[in-house]
């Protein structure tokens, strides 16, 4: 049960976060380019508008931060068919997916999968931090103003653990002043998957105003789509291969006075089946081990790249239900000031079963995962609005989470014993965390500003845990009995930088950032005695930026340049000798590069958005890495220093194009045509460099092609990853012949961008 006093520190959150003057709330964050754009006199429509972000908490013009920030707006998430968070790559280059809802920005992320164990790159979501990886993977984007994938540390003004980046992802707000809604249906076939693939995706969106001061605005999704790759032997008594969606969001937005604002938010989403997440097939598979004979003699399947096909005779299922509420309320104190706060919940129930092994042998059959979380959350602000020489926040943080999960890894290994090989673990951690933090900008001069911020925090973290309480004839890991650990971690991250404005169009920056991501704790012993203690992350980041309005505001440019040096990196890897996979803090890790974004309307009707990213991401020092089968320079205890190796899922060179062009109208109809590109270099997914689990550079083509109405319809047909680049979301080896037969089989994950998929999309608008 959740400690009292957090309870009522969450109920006590009434009064929240900063957000909008009752004129800025009173339009929808989704209109801030349109209204941009029609401030522009008739002669000058072909000037890009005002992007504004909440990229410090406060909304601002983008070339007025000094932070490298890539947008996606919600217009743009929805031309490119975007759903959810994994499909971003093809928009934002330098953002990487890993393995189960993990990511990487400039090449550093947490490529883990363990629930609790928080990502590097963290995700916000309507200024609510989420704690935990798996409320990524229901990361559905409906009713989206934007996304801003925010580059660099950015731990000091959002919640906790951004060591490398942030996700902020801004839904639509309540609309105070005209009733309004949305209905869209999206029918999509993946026409290259096994037996075919289909989908079917249906959204709905209601804003009604109550009063004059009160409104409420409800969008709700449901979708199914048939997983990537198929089943094609055995007999499981429970078999989930679609995957269903459905979600939905209630907001409310309060405003008796211009100076108060209350905010509140409910939402739910239940997701059942493994399509999409757990869609894996065998990318290798050695003939001296025991998957090939599965695969071939049993199977009828064919490892390799192009493999979309797998076997199965256990229970393949997967159910998540997600939650929460925020409350968010804002009061205006004089002229300049703003007291605010933002208290939240959220959790999670998750229910999966995997036959790990991949086959419709009997080899290990069974992988379970059975796991509860809560967080409780309240952040408390008090603003000081442009206006005087000084202006910025100061605030104070706490958040509670209480993860319990049963986990179980057992299979037959051939034999006639049901658990003749296993591992198993039950497990409950704590996590308190508080904090205090102040930023502010002091003028110098109307061009010249001066940046300076700083965050102390403090963790608390408890572990209480039992491994291995079932019988196996082979033991995967040390037999333990009831354990608890506990550690605490106090630190300090800070910001320093400097703002010029060069000419009205042209701001230029620089800053030095300290980051921070918080400890954790394996929760399976590798080793008797071992300490499960994951010691804490930091990151110093240089950054030089240059931000520009251009030709008449036909181009707006921005470049940066960063050097990263991250110590603790934490980071996860098989142990082939005990079978557990565990995550430890490597030496050091350096990435450093150039990021660019341009958007452009060259010519009438025609809209250019490009990003561009050059990395060199590496390990410093990482003595202890462990080895892949067959290394030629492992030390004799399965170890070697990983120094110069590139860090996971890291690609020397990302980019991005999508092009736009919207015909003249004819009559109440206007044609448009929408085309993108992303390229993607070689990565390995694996922090040992194994050449088996390296992918190699790619390109992936989408394209779409409709009409619209001013006032209500739209209709289009798309197509994603056009030319059907068999993309794996990610590459690893497998639990079985990797741990007992020392044999590098690999297998491979897929994801709904991973094929070409072709698919028509209606809306009607009111």
């Amino acid at each position: 049960m959740i400690n009292g006093r957090w309870a009522a520190l969450f109920l006590a959150g009434t009064a929240a976060v900063a957000q909008p003057s009752r004129a800025d709330a009173q339009r929808t964050p989704s209109s801030d380019r349109a209204e941009a754009a029609s401030s522009n006199s008739p002669a000058d429509d072909q000037a890009v508008g005002e992007i504004v972000v909440t990229a410090q908490r406060v909304r601002q013009d983008l070339r007025s931060v000094p932070v490298s920030i890539a947008v996606v707006s919600g217009e743009d998430l929805q031309s490119r068919k975007i759903y959810d968070l994994t499909q971003l790559t093809a928009a934002v280059p330098g953002f990487q997916t890993g393995g189960d809802n993990s990511f990487t920005i400039r090449g550093v992320g947490s490529t883990v999968f363990s629930a609790n164990i928080d990502s590097s790159v963290g995700v916000a979501v309507d200024e609510v931090s989420l704690g935990v990886p798996l409320f990524m993977s229901n990361g559905i984007l409906d009713d989206i103003a934007r996304v801003e994938v925010l580059q660099g540390p950015q731990g000091l003004l959002f919640g906790r653990n951004a060591s490398a980046g942030l996700l902020n992802i801004v839904s639509n707000r309540p609309n105070l002043r005209r009733i309004e809604g949305s209905a869209n249906i999206e029918l999509n076939e993946r026409d290259t998957v096994p037996g075919d693939g289909f989908g079917i995706i249906a959204r709905g969106m209601i804003n009604l105003p109550l009063s004059s001061d009160l409104a409420i605005r409800v969008n709700g999704l449901h979708s199914m789509q048939n997983p990537i790759a198929q089943h094609v032997a055995g007999s499981p008594d429970r078999l989930e291969q679609d995957q269903t969606r459905t979600a939905i969001r209630a907001k409310i937005l309060y405003e008796p006075t211009d100076g108060t604002s209350i905010y509140a938010i409910g939402d739910y989403s239940r997701e059942r089946g493994i399509g999409g997440i757990f869609d894996r097939t065998y990318r290798a598979a050695p003939s001296n081990g025991a998957i090939a004979p599965a695969l071939s003699g049993r199977d009828g399947v064919v490892p390799g790249p192009e493999n979309l096909r797998y076997g199965a005779d256990a229970d393949m299922s997967r159910s998540v239900d997600t939650y929460g509420i925020s409350i968010n309320a804002s009061q205006e104190i004089g002229e300049r000031l703003t007291l605010s706060n933002i208290a939240a919940w959220r959790g999670f129930d998750l229910d999966l079963n995997l036959d790990t092994d991949g086959t419709s042998a009997n080899l290990l059959n069974i992988n379970t995962n059975q796991s509860q979380y809560d967080q409780y959350s309240n952040e408390l602000r008090l603003a000081l609005a442009p206006g005087g020489p000084i202006d910025g926040q100061i605030g104070a943080y706490g958040f509670y989470s209480e993860l319990q999960a049963d986990v179980i890894l057992q299979g037959s290994a051939g034999t006639a014993v049901p658990n003749y090989v296993g591992r198993d673990g039950l497990y409950r951690q704590t996590l308190r965390s508080l904090a205090g933090f102040g930023q502010f900008q002091y003028h110098v001069t109307p061009e010249l500003q001066l940046i300076a911020g700083g965050r102390v925090t403090n963790d608390r973290i408890t572990l209480n845990t039992r491994q291995n309480r079932f019988p196996y004839q082979i033991t995967l890991g040390p037999r333990t009995p009831p354990a608890r650990q506990t550690y605490s971690n106090t630190d300090f991250s800070w910001k320093l930088g400097t703002q010029y404005d060069v000419t009205p169009g042209i701001t230029a920056y620089a800053t030095y950032s300290r980051g921070y991501k918080g400890p954790s704790f394996n929760t399976m012993f590798a080793q008797v005695g071992q300490d499960l203690v994951i010691g804490p992350e930091t990151v110093g980041d240089i950054e030089l930026g240059l931000k520009s309005t251009l030709f008449d505001r036909r181009l707006r440019l921005n470049l940066s340049a960063f050097r990263e040096l991250f110590k603790g990196f934490q980071v996860q890897a098989l142990d082939v000798a005990s079978g557990v996979v565990a995550t430890r803090n490597a030496g050091r890790v350096r990435s450093q590069g150039v990021e660019i974004t341009a958007n452009a309307r060259p010519l009438r009707g025609v809209t250019l958005n490009a990003g561009a990213t050059w990395l060199d991401s590496r390990f410093r020092s990482f003595v202890g890495a462990a080895c892949y089968l067959g290394q030629p320079n492992c030390l004799p205890n399965g170890t070697f220093d990983a120094a110069g190796l590139r860090t996971p899922a890291s690609a020397r060179f990302s980019s991005s194009l999508q092009v736009v062009y919207e015909a003249p109208a004819i009559g109440r109809w206007t044609p448009f045509v929408e085309g993108n590109w992303a390229h993607r270099s070689s990565v390995n997914f694996s922090s040992n460099g194994s050449p088996l689990t390296r992918l190699g550079a790619y390109d992936m083509l989408g394209g779409s092609i409709g009409v619209r109405t001013s006032d209500a319809f739209e209709v289009s047909i798309f197509c994603k990853n056009c030319t059907d680049k068999r993309i794996p979301t990610f590459i690893a080896y497998d639990s079985f012949d990797t741990v007992l037969r020392r044999v590098p089989s690999i297998q491979q994950s897929w994801g709904y961008n991973s094929v070409r998929t072709i698919g028509l999309s209606g809306t009607y608008r009111f």
